[in-house]
């Protein structure tokens, strides 16, 4: 993939996401699962029970792209594509709770759909402006648009614009534009932050036994000593 073809792959439809996303996650505790759920599976539970109208643990395919990237997960229209293949229970025209739950823990364990860093996107953006002006002219985002990597529709486009765009001067003043798109996501839900957490308490018992190890070997040479 080429520097340019990056550029939107980094940026991955951030101006969808961020309408999405500010959209209030209920706190209601999930009972859905079986034992104990992690944290981050009653993350996944809440986002799912505001879709969940029937509250008969299934909610209609067609909202499945709205859930997950109101869990700040950033997705393209062809990966949606292949995670529905994945959750939906095709005779039914839904996805079960239980599929959504599994598919998406183990996601987001393996840092799949994860946004952008601020400063990645600004690398990006600045493969387009490579005479530091600070802005990209309006045309010349459009036309990258429509011909690097996937291309975004109409609609797409012009939801961006109406976000990114100076309409006095056709400018995108991207680093303002990158701040716009960046969702704050208190710690305890983001899915990421969590998953981290996770891995850390994981790897805690493995530290304190090879600390123990070391501590074993070093008794060993002092006392040969």
């Amino acid at each position: 993939m080429s520097d340019t073809e990056g550029v939107f792959e980094l940026v991955d439809r951030l101006s969808i996401q961020k309408n999405i996303s500010e959209r209030r996650i209920s706190k209601r505790e999930s009972s859905k699962l079986s034992d104990e759920p992690t944290l981050l599976e009653k993350r996944l539970c809440e986002a799912f029970d505001v879709f969940d109208n029937a509250r008969n643990n299934e909610v209609d395919v067609r909202d499945l792209g709205t859930i997950i990237r109101a869990l700040g997960c950033v997705i393209t229209e062809a990966e949606l594509q292949e995670i529905q293949v994945q959750v939906e229970d095709v005779e039914n025209n839904c996805v079960p709770l239980k599929k959504f739950v599994e598919y998406m823990h183990k996601a987001i364990s393996e840092r799949k759909f994860k946004p952008a860093e601020p400063e990645d996107l600004l690398k990006a953006f600045q493969l387009l402006d490579p005479d530091n002006r600070g802005f990209i002219m309006k045309n010349d985002l459009e036309k990258t648009l429509m011909e690097i990597g996937e291309p975004f529709t109409k609609d797409e486009i012009d939801e961006m614009m109406s976000v990114a765009c100076d309409p006095a001067t056709k400018r995108i003043y991207y680093e303002h534009y990158i701040n716009l798109l960046i969702v704050k996501i208190p710690k305890n839900e983001n899915l990421y932050s969590i998953a981290d957490e996770i891995d850390e308490l994981k790897s805690i018992p493995k530290k304190r036994r090879l600390e123990s190890l070391l501590m074993e070997a070093e008794a060993k040479e002092a006392n040969k000593s």
